[in-house]
């Protein structure tokens, strides 16, 4: 039985090739997408999944919204919480290594605990879990990094020179880990050892260099461990313990949905699966409602059939089983086919949407049991509407000719195109105000100078050899000037000080501000305007007590001038005991600079003051002249960097580079969203094309007729069209406040962003209507020329 079914369904598509296309096509299209939308989905839901015990570590938070935390809480959660069987602290350092012949910049060096390796999986390729950051001076590298200092060597036993100062042996070789992992880790060091190469190791709640995970006990939950940090904090008697967030994040969750230490993330990664999500399942939805108009359409073709079938003998629950089983031929062609296309158009998808996906994560007897499950869902989507509908035919109304039109031309085709047409539209709009957006970040004024400023990080650099590096760059005729800072304008990078009480507002949230240590070059390297005051001077000892604020701090503190004004923070000092105590540091407010985008758009300016002091400092920013040869410059500035520091590599950045990787995601994210609005509209046009080649086949005789009684090509396109036409202008109605709405949500995540326009939801709407109507109007306008007599003689 099922073997005659899949021959008659084989000879209904070779007899109906145009219209097997069509189908084929547009399920081909929308299974392809939903396969790649799969595999991000996929990529990005196993983040981390990895480690044996993912599903217990958690990431402990001190602050709401930082992944940082004081090294002393790690060893006292352990004594003091019970659900907490492990902890570990990773305290990153962008390391200087060096071997004989080579020197790297490695920003993926961990100080770690030992107890690293029973909180996360790591594989050991060479060496051993339990003794690698045992030994003295041991150093666990990943196999990339063995690869780079020692290729084609064993290097078990061998040395890198931390800082071009201290001898490191290497005690293993790892895996590297996989992309889907929250962290990259390349080297892993005893922390024990952070305080005597890194400068850090004091077991303070205030020192932060890293993060703390948690391992729960088996059976503890993150509400248990919640639960207890209020009676932790109290045991603490730190007397500003009151200021901290406690909190912790579960490992899988990081990634998909944590938004830490100032990234910038429009949204958390778990809203992009959401988003693209709805989007596959819009678009598959999209091509079964191909199948189903274009099947109900033809309706009228196959009465005769199931008129002498049923006559025959055919009972209707046959004739299900027979529109099934062409439904189900259709659907395990298009799954073949838009596995082919996957497969072939993935690294094109990876290179688009920078990630690494592959169809293998496909191949897992689960996965594929899915996938065989999804065909026939499809099938029964497709067909079970269609095969109740025309093996619901009278036998003696078909074969009298009276062909049942309620079927093809009634309301529910007509709302399969509305429907089609409404979540076109919907991504056309998403896809224009998402393009809009990044437009108007790229073009919004900032408050600072990008072009022509090269950013170089100071790193092992003495401190008494900055302001000497300096004065030598300052000295080049293409260098207009310089300026050491702690922080980049267009990164967030500043430091987070609390306020002497004194100076903290009445009413405000709390009696923190963002600060920058910096020099009297910074406004200028960055064209920033000194609005009211002056800059520092360096001529001015007394200048180094002064302070600088922005237009956003002066509306913070209330102030109309800055005259008489005078701000000041906290920094700390440690005590014999191991304590701590505040110490405020005061002085003169002298100038008000313009407001500047210090971090991204998705935030507001905040207030800020500046300090002139570059202690601390640990970056310079060099303002190229417009006249001079970039490639020339660097070089000489290299030149003067070697001078000076010889066991350090010059590395260094252009600013507007770095503007531009900051929004990377976006502009990815909006090329990946408009490449699946294109195929949504392309399938849609395909039912559109579908249904007006079958309308234009159905009215051959009216055509004919009516070109004999005088009707020009344009008369007939128009009635042809113009049924086709009210069905797109009715979805472009409905699909303009859905897609206000969800824009406008997505806008909410930039603190400053495009309005949205009518024109966009208008050139939207005509953007559908065109596309419509060249879609219907190629049908139309090829029966209209066609020969009337032709068309009459064979009716």
């Amino acid at each position: 039985m099922l073997k005659n079914y899949l021959q008659i369904a084989w000879r209904n598509l070779r007899k109906q090739k145009f219209y097997a296309f069509l189908n084929i096509t547009g399920l081909t299209l929308g299974l392809a997408c939903c396969l790649l939308i799969g595999l991000y989905m996929l990529d990005a839901t196993s983040y981390d999944a990895f480690h044996e015990k993912a599903d217990r570590i958690m990431l402990f938070q001190q602050w709401e919204g930082q992944s940082g935390s004081g090294n002393g809480f790690a060893p006292r959660l352990k004594e003091q919480i019970s659900q907490i069987e492990k902890t570990v602290r990773l305290a990153g350092n962008n390391a200087l290594l060096a071997t004989p012949t080579t020197a790297y910049y490695e920003p993926y060096f961990y100080f770690a605990d030992s107890t690293v390796f029973d909180v996360f999986t790591f594989t050991f390729l060479q060496g051993n879990a339990s003794t690698a950051l045992q030994s003295p001076y041991g150093l666990v590298i990943s196999r990339r990094m063995a690869t780079k200092y020692f290729p084609n060597e064993n290097p078990i036993g061998k040395t890198l020179k931390f800082g071009n100062k201290y001898p490191l042996t290497i005690s293993g070789v790892i895996e590297n880990l996989p992309s889907n992992s929250h962290m990259t880790v390349d080297f892993l060091c005893n922390y024990v050892h952070a305080k005597e190469l890194a400068g850090f190791m004091r077991e303070s709640y205030w020192e932060a260099p890293g993060a703390t995970y948690l391992l729960l006990s088996e059976g503890s939950t993150k509400e248990d461990v919640l639960a207890q940090f209020p009676n932790f904090i109290k045991n603490t008697g730190d007397q500003n313990a009151g200021v901290w967030k406690l909190g912790v994040i579960p490992l899988r969750d990081i990634y998909l949905k944590a938004t830490l230490d100032g990234q910038v993330k429009a949204q958390r990664a778990i809203e992009y699966v959401y988003i693209f999500g709805a989007v596959g399942l819009f678009i598959l939805i999209l091509a079964c409602f191909n199948y189903i108009n274009l099947t109900l359409a033809r309706s009228s073709k196959r009465g005769k059939e199931v008129g002498v079938r049923k006559v025959a003998g055919a009972t209707r629950s046959q004739l299900v089983y027979q529109f099934l089983t062409e439904s189900a031929m259709f659907t395990g062609i298009a799954v073949v086919l838009a596995l082919a296309i996957v497969y072939v158009f993935l690294p094109y998808f990876n290179t688009l949407a920078e990630k690494n996906l592959s169809t293998g994560i496909l191949y897992t007897p689960f996965r594929i049991a899915v996938l065989a499950l999804t065909v026939v869902l499809l099938s029964l989507l497709t067909g079970v509407y269609p095969a109740l509908a025309l093996s619901s035919f009278k036998p003696i109304r078909v074969l009298k000719s009276d062909v049942v039109k309620g079927v093809s031309n009634g309301l529910f085709r007509k709302v399969l195109v509305v429907t089609q047409f409404a979540v076109s539209v919907i991504m056309i709009v998403a896809t224009v105000v998402v393009w809009n957006q990044l437009e108007y970040i790229n073009n919004k004024s900032l408050g600072y100078a990008q072009e022509q400023v090269l950013t170089i990080s100071f790193r092992d650099v003495p401190e008494n050899s900055k302001e000497t590096f300096k004065k030598e760059v300052e000295s080049l005729a293409a260098v207009q000037s310089a300026t050491i800072c702690t922080g980049l304008p267009g990164t967030g990078e500043a430091r987070g000080d609390k306020l002497v009480a004194a100076f903290v507002p009445s009413g405000a949230a709390s009696g923190g501000i963002m600060h920058i240590n910096t020099d009297p070059g910074f406004a200028a390297t960055f064209d920033i305007q000194v609005k009211a005051g002056r800059n520092f001077d360096n001529t001015r000892p007394a200048d180094k007590e002064a302070f600088l604020v922005n237009e956003a701090a002066m509306k913070y503190f209330g102030w109309e001038t800055i005259e008489g004004k005078r701000v000041g923070y906290y920094t700390y000092q440690y005590t014999p005991e191991g304590g701590y105590k505040e110490v405020p540091v005061t002085g003169e407010v002298i100038g008000v600079l313009a407001d500047y985008h210090h971090a991204d758009l998705k935030s507001l300016i905040m207030p800020m003051i500046f300090s002139y002091n570059t202690a601390w400092a640990n970056k310079m920013a060099i303002k190229v002249n417009t006249t001079a040869s970039l490639s020339e410059t660097v070089k000489a500035i290299e030149k003067k960097w070697n001078a000076l520091f010889p066991e350090q590599p010059f590395e260094y950045q252009f600013l507007d580079d770095t503007f531009q990787k900051a929004y990377l995601a976006e502009m990815k994210t909006g090329q990946v969203f408009s490449l699946f609005a294109l195929l949504a509209i392309t399938i849609s046009c395909l039912g559109l094309f579908g249904l007006a080649a079958y309308t234009a086949e159905q009215r051959t005789k009216e055509i004919g007729i009516r070109k004999v009684l005088g009707a020009s090509v344009s008369n007939i396109t128009s009635l042809l069209s113009k049924d086709f036409l009210l069905l797109v202008a009715l979805s472009t109605g409905i699909a303009w406040p859905l897609a206000w709405y969800a824009m406008s949500k997505w806008l909410e995540n930039f603190a400053y962003h495009i309005d949205l326009s009518p024109w966009i939801f208008i050139a939207s709407g005509g953007i559908a209507l065109v596309i419509a109507l060249f879609t219907v109007s190629f049908q139309s306008i090829k029966a209209a020329i066609a020969n009337p007599v032709k068309s009459l003689r064979s009716e």
